[in-house]
């Protein structure tokens, strides 16, 4: 049994990226991540702009101008102010050369063809945005492992791409076990259990920006679980097994991968929830075996599997967002494995949650983080700051 540092430094030290690359058309691109630097092929921006609604004015020695005209926005003057004289301009729009500085509408008095302006001194360049201010051309925008969301989206098509080039991501496989394993919708026979894992981790998947490409159900039989992995181990680059990987009688999982080969990198790790989780790799593929207790594939999935789908994907981030946050009530355990324990974030701190069992779901629905108390600590004191895991991209 390893320590939760172990585990994450394993995981690490073994999550090489796939390497495999695709063109993808910008809209399409969103959760993906950059397999190139992004070049700017233009300034931005691409000339000098008014940045707000008024008027552009040459240098004036009395705070009067002659009005010679309006430019609106996508019209590209082709004359300079002479001095004394100003153009009605809006947002956005390109600026006459020799623009001394742009005055807001709500400034300045028009009567006719003439513009006044009483208001003090002109600064140079007032509600100018100048060329290439946000960035140059051939200036590096973005940088490979940048996740694509939205702003990196409307930033990379202000730069004239309508493609880019991410890596792939991992084909992600999930092999459920069970016996007692029914999906919901039919009626509960006496001894089965609704299947809510296949549920949770596919969308946890989807949530982290990947998917489920396949989901197999098999029964607590050694023949059918190595005819599951075999298969997946040949056309996956993560396969995420679920239960069947303790020790009983019908835990075929250990024993089903060392016999297809799979390098154990680790099995067990020091904590609780999720304390018999599997970590290993054949080749090119990457094998979690996660307890079958909801809550635990929960735990895992943020500590452990998030992080080796985004390092394979190419984000070197660490994931989850971790913060030292003081909890809002005593915690106290009588065990000496570290404990995830489930969180609510207030303003003043964070509030561990009653129902704390690896089975319970129920909890989480309230949760938005875990406070982690280490090994060997046995007691979180109220106020004291604590290592608290956010899910998600929340922040406190």
């Amino acid at each position: 049994m390893i320590k939760v540092s172990e585990a994450k430094k394993i995981i690490s030290e073994n999550a090489k990226k796939t390497g495999r690359k695709i063109k993808m058309n910008l809209k399409d691109s969103h959760g993906s991540v950059l397999a190139e630097n992004i070049i700017s092929k233009t300034d931005l921006p691409p000339f000098d702009q008014s940045n707000v609604d008024g008027y552009a004015v040459s240098a004036s020695e009395n705070g009067e101008w002659l009005i010679k005209g309006e430019i609106i926005a996508g019209d590209f003057p082709g004359y300079l102010l002479q001095k004394n004289e100003a153009v009605r301009i809006f947002t956005g729009a390109a600026l006459p050369e020799n623009t001394h500085a742009v005055l807001m509408q709500e400034n300045v008095i028009a009567k006719g063809n003439r513009l006044f302006y009483t208001r003090g001194d002109i600064l140079k360049g007032s509600f100018i945005r100048k060329k290439g201010t946000q960035i140059k051309k051939g200036d590096t925008a973005l940088r490979a492992g940048t996740v694509i969301n939205p702003a990196v989206m409307g930033f990379i098509a202000s730069m004239g791409f309508n493609s880019v080039k991410v890596y792939v991501k991992p084909v992600v496989s999930l092999i459920i076990t069970g016996n007692e394993i029914q999906q919901p919708g039919k009626k509960l026979g006496k001894g089965k259990v609704y299947d809510s894992n296949s549920i949770l981790l596919s969308s946890l998947l989807e949530n982290s920006g990947y998917c489920a490409d396949k989901i197999i159900f098999v029964k607590d039989k050694k023949n059918e679980l190595m005819k599951a992995v075999g298969k997946q181990l040949e056309c996956s680059d993560v396969i995420l097994i679920s239960g069947g990987v303790s020790v009983g009688k019908y835990d075929f999982v250990n024993e089903v991968l060392d016999e297809l080969k799979v390098k154990r990198l680790f099995y067990k790790v020091s904590q609780r929830p999720g304390k018999p989780l599997y970590f290993g790799r054949k080749a090119g593929v990457f094998v979690f075996g996660l307890p079958g207790n909801p809550a635990s594939v929960f735990t895992c999935y943020y500590i452990y599997v998030m992080n080796l789908l985004n390092r394979i994907s190419g984000i070197e981030k660490n994931f989850p967002a971790t913060g030292k946050i003081p909890v809002l009530r005593e915690i106290e355990k009588n065990f000496s494995l570290s404990w995830f324990l489930r969180g609510k974030l207030t303003e003043k701190g964070v509030m561990p949650l009653d129902g704390q069992a690896s089975f319970m779901l129920r909890t989480l629905t309230e949760a938005d983080c875990f406070i982690f108390m280490p090994a060997g600590k046995k007691k979180i004191r109220k106020n004291e700051p604590a290592e608290v895991y956010f899910f998600g991209n929340k922040k406190f």
